[in-house]
């Protein structure tokens, strides 16, 4: 059974091996329609069933026709992985937030608290992060990688926050 597996695997990626050889021959001698644009590229999709999980424990689960896949491998490497995990949620990256208020008046904390608790209830799943930048009280929302998906966001918040804008700022790590 595992012998027709492996089997498969490699056929697969040999066909997958081909194919490609196959289209950098046609596409580099012109020979063919086909043209490449490499001004677009849909990011990865993040599998959510795998988020903060172990991968060397769910590679070692038993699966549902009864295999076993047996990891022979030092201790290090578990242990460096788990270290990338770890040091990958403090580390920031460039991306895009939405301000949904930005205010200098006497009352100006005590509101930015009240709209970041109702931001927290209305968008459970959204990070909002509230900060205070002399002599301004802000409270931006969201993670976001791209421009286009800070868009999104804002045409959802525009009801609610009409006020509301994009800023480019460092963004939490996306999780792993």
């Amino acid at each position: 059974m595992l012998k027709r597996f492996v089997i498969k695997v490699v056929l697969f990626f040999l066909l997958i091996n081909i194919c490609n050889t196959a289209f950098s021959q046609v596409s580099s001698t012109g020979g063919s329609s086909f043209t490449t644009d490499t001004t677009f590229r849909r990011a990865p999709v993040i599998d959510s069933s795998y988020l903060n999980k172990d991968i060397f424990e769910l590679i070692a689960r038993q699966a549902l026709n009864g295999s076993v896949v047996k990891l022979k491998q030092s201790q290090d490497i578990v242990t460096s992985m788990q270290n990338h995990i770890a040091n990958s949620s403090q580390k920031k990256i460039n991306g895009y937030r939405i301000r949904i208020f930005f205010d200098n008046k006497q009352d100006a904390r005590v509101k930015s608290e009240n709209i970041r608790q109702s931001f927290t209830e209305s968008f459970p799943g959204v990070g909002v992060y509230w900060t205070y930048d002399a002599p301004y009280f802000k409270v931006t929302v969201g993670d976001l990688r791209s421009k286009s998906d800070a868009m999104k966001m804002l045409k959802r918040l525009q009801g609610s926050y009409p006020s509301a804008f994009i800023v480019r700022e460092h963004i939490n790590f996306p999780p792993l």
